[in-house]
C-alpha cells in the first residue's frame, strides 16, 4: 500500500468520488502522477494519459512496470507496427495505464479506432499548462485535447501542472471543459532551496562562477556529493560549459535539442545512473528526471519567464536536503531574450505581448529586494505559504547581515523615478543599458562624452546611488514597462507607460532602495558589511536595542530584522544619534522607520547617557 499525502487524497477522492474534474498544481516532483496512477490501478478500465514528451513517458511506464502495474506508451519514435501492437494490447485490456502525445490526437483514425473503443477508467492531462496561451510553454496540439473530452465525455478528468498562475488555471479550466473542477494546490514553497541572484556578465566571468558555484554545492569532482543541472539559453552555451567542466575534472555533457535522440537519450541515461555529475543543457533536459539528490540548478542566463524558472529550479533538493538555485542576469541576456520574442514569426501580435509580459516578470524577480521565496509565492497567489522572509535566499541574507536596504519609500520613490524618466524622456536618442547607466550616476564615461551628455540637465539625476544599484533600477524600470528593450539595437526607451508615470497621469509602482544603503565595506568572501567595532558602552546599548527589538518584533508579529538588522542597531549603538535627523542618517534607517521607532530609540540612547557620562 502506498502511503499517500494528504493532498494527493483530496485530489483522488475528488476525482473517483467526487466532481470527477480535479486540476492539481504542485512542485516538479511533488507527487502529482500518483493522483492519476494510483486510481488508475484501483478502477476498471485504461487510464488515457497524455503526456508531452516521449522521455517522460518511457520513464513513468518503466516505473509503474518495475511495481508490477501494466502499462506502455505510444510515441513516434516506436516502430509502426510496435504502437499498434501495444494499442491493441490496451484495447484486449491487457494495460491500465495508456500514455500518448497530444500530436497523436491529429489522427481521426487513432482517436476513433483505439480511443473511442477503451473502457477509459479517467483521462489525465499532464502538463496541463501548456494548452494555455497565457503559459509560458504552449503547444498547438494541446488545444486538441478540449475537442476530445468533447467526443469521449471521460467520467473523470484531472489536469495537472507544476506551475499555474490564477489567469492560467482559468484557461486550463475553460480550454479541457472542466467547469465546476476541484482544484487542489500543493503550495509553491519549498524550503530547502537557496535561492540567489547574481549578476555575471561575459562568457570568463561566468565559467568561472559556475565552477565556483559546483563546487560549492557539490564538492571536488573526486567525491561529488549528489549532482547539478546548468540551464543555458543557447545550445553553444550548454556544450561550452560543459566543456569548461570536464576540464576541471567533473563528469559533464551537454543536452540539447539539436543532438539526436539516441545522444540525448544516453546523456539523460546517464545521469539518471549517476554516471554523469553535472549535465548543462538548453530547457528541452528535465522532464521526467527522477533524481532526488540535485544540489544546484544553476541558470547562466535569465529564463522566458518566472513559471519556467519555478519548474527548473524545482528539479533541486527533492530529497528534502538542502540545495541552491542560482540564477545569472545580465543586461545583454535580458536583450537578447527581447529579440528572440521579436524574432519569433509564430507569435501573432498578442502572444508576443505575453511573452514579452512574462519575460518582465522574471526580470522583476531577478531585481526584486524582498524574500526570493516570498516573491515567487506572491506572483502565484499563494498567500497561505507566505513565509515572512525564508531567512536564507541572498536577500534575506543580506538583510540579516545589513548589507541590503529593507526600508523603501514608496514618496520618495515616487519622485525619483520621475525625475529619471524625465531626464531620459528629455534626451536626443535611445542608448544602451551601460551607456544610461553611467549618464544618471554622473560618470562622465567615454560613451557619455562621446555625445556630450555629461552638459546635459539630467546627468546625473541617480548620483546618490551607487553603480550596481542603478543597474538594478533600470532594470526594475523594464520590469514595471516603464522603459522598452529595442530587439535590434538593445537600448532603452521609454515607453508610453514611463511617459504617463513621469507626468503623474499614471501611479508609479517602482520603489528604490535608500541611496547608498550597502555603501560600508563588504567582506571579500561573504559580501557582508564589516561589524562595527563597540566600545564597552556601545555594546551595552546595543544589547539594550536587541532587548527593545525582540520585544517590539513580539507585540507587532514580525521577524526582528523586519524592525532594524543587527548592522543598524549596531551603527546606532556607535554613532548615538541625538535627534531624528541624525538617526535618518545611519545606513537601514528609513522616513519610515523614524515615524515608527524613533522615541524608543532615542530614549533608549538616553537612558545610556550617564552610564556613558560617567565613564
Amino acid at each position: 500500500m502506498i502511503q499517500l499525502y494528504d493532498w494527493q487524497r483530496e485530489a483522488i477522492d475528488a476525482l473517483v468520488s467526487g466532481p470527477g474534474r480535479v486540476l492539481v498544481v504542485a512542485p516538479t516532483g511533488g507527487g502529482k502522477s500518483m493522483c492519476y496512477q494510483q486510481p488508475a490501478v484501483d478502477l476498471d478500465g485504461v487510464a488515457i494519459v497524455i503526456s508531452p514528451l516521449v522521455a517522460l513517458m518511457a520513464d513513468q511506464v518503466a516505473a509503474l512496470e518495475a511495481r508490477g502495474v501494466a502499462a506502455t506508451y505510444l510515441a513516434s519514435t516506436n516502430d509502426p507496427e510496435e504502437n499498434r501492437r501495444r494499442a491493441d494490447s490496451a484495447l484486449r485490456g491487457e494495460v491500465k495505464l495508456l500514455y500518448i502525445a497530444p500530436e497523436r490526437l491529429a489522427s481521426e483514425r487513432f482517436v476513433e479506432e483505439v480511443l473511442a473503443r477503451l473502457p477509459i477508467s479517467l483521462l489525465a492531462v499532464d502538463e496541463a499548462h501548456c494548452i494555455s496561451h497565457w503559459g509560458h510553454d504552449f503547444r498547438p496540439d494541446y488545444l486538441q485535447i478540449g475537442a476530445l473530452v468533447e467526443r469521449l465525455r471521460p467520467r473523470r478528468l484531472l489536469a495537472c501542472t507544476a506551475t499555474a498562475t490564477p489567469v492560467v488555471r482559468h484557461e486550463i479550466i475553460e480550454r479541457l471543459r472542466m467547469d465546476g473542477a476541484h482544484q487542489v494546490l500543493r503550495g509553491f514553497a519549498r524550503r530547502n532551496l537557496e535561492l540567489s541572484v547574481a549578476e555575471v556578465s561575459g562568457p570568463r566571468a561566468k565559467e568561472a562562477r559556475i565552477a565556483d558555484e559546483v563546487k560549492r554545492a557539490l564538492g571536488g569532482p573526486k567525491e561529488a556529493r549528489g549532482a547539478a543541472i546548468i540551464y543555458t539559453s543557447q545550445r553553444r552555451h550548454a556544450e561550452d560549459a560543459a566543456e569548461a567542466l570536464r576540464h576541471r575534472g567533473w563528469r559533464s555533457d551537454h543536452y540539447h535539442a539539436g543532438m539526436d535522440g539516441d545522444a540525448r537519450a544516453a546523456v539523460q541515461a546517464k545521469f539518471q545512473s549517476r554516471a554523469l555529475d553535472v549535465v548543462a543543457a538548453t530547457n528541452a533536459f528535465g522532464m521526467g528526471i527522477d533524481r532526488a539528490d540535485i544540489r544546484l540548478v544553476l541558470h547562466h542566463a535569465v529564463p522566458e519567464s518566472v513559471e519556467a524558472y519555478y519548474q527548473e529550479v524545482g528539479r533541486a533538493g527533492r530529497d528534502g536536503e538542502p540545495a541552491s538555485g542560482v540564477l545569472f542576469v545580465s543586461d545583454p541576456d535580458i536583450s537578447w531574450r527581447f529579440k528572440l520574442i521579436a524574432s519569433d514569426v509564430a507569435l501573432d501580435p498578442q502572444r508576443a505581448l505575453r511573452h514579452r509580459d512574462l519575460l518582465r516578470s522574471i526580470v522583476a524577480y531577478a531585481t526584486t529586494s524582498a524574500c526570493r521565496h516570498d516573491a515567487i509565492l506572491r506572483y502565484f497567489e499563494d498567500d497561505a505559504e507566505a513565509l515572512g522572509g525564508c531567512g536564507h535566499c541572498d536577500n534575506c541574507r543580506a538583510r540579516a547581515a545589513g548589507t541590503l536596504a529593507d526600508d523603501l519609500d514608496a514618496v520618495a520613490s515616487t519622485a525619483t523615478v520621475r525625475a529619471t524618466l524625465d531626464a531620459v524622456r528629455a534626451l536626443p536618442f535611445a542608448v544602451g543599458a551601460g551607456t544610461l547607466g553611467a549618464w544618471l550616476l554622473g560618470d562622465p564615461s567615454a560613451a557619455v562624452r562621446k555625445h556630450e551628455w555629461e552638459k546635459r540637465a539630467g546627468f546625473g539625476t541617480l548620483r546618490a546611488y551607487r553603480e550596481p544599484q542603478v543597474a538594478r533600477i533600470l532594470r526594475r524600470f523594464v520590469a514595471e514597462g516603464l522603459f522598452a528593450v529595442d530587439p535590434e539595437h538593445s537600448t532603452l526607451r521609454i515607453t508610453r507607460r514611463g511617459v504617463d508615470v513621469a507626468g503623474g497621469r499614471r501611479d508609479n509602482g517602482v520603489e528604490l532602495p535608500q541611496p547608498g544603503a550597502t555603501v560600508r565595506q563588504a567582506s571579500a568572501n561573504t559580501g557582508e558589511r564589516a561589524p562595527v567595532a563597540l566600545d564597552g558602552h556601545g555594546l551595552a546599548l546595543f544589547d539594550r536595542l536587541k532587548q527593545w527589538r525582540a520585544a517590539r518584533a513580539a507585540a507587532d508579529d514580525v521577524p526582528p530584522y523586519v524592525i532594524f538588522h543587527d548592522a543598524t542597531l549596531r551603527a546606532i549603538a556607535d554613532e548615538r544619534p541625538a535627534d531624528d535627523g541624525a538617526l535618518l542618517g545611519i545606513s537601514g534607517v528609513g522616513p519610515r522607520k523614524v515615524e515608527r521607532y524613533a522615541a524608543d530609540v532615542l530614549a533608549l540612547i538616553r537612558d545610556a547617557a550617564p552610564a556613558t557620562a560617567t565613564a
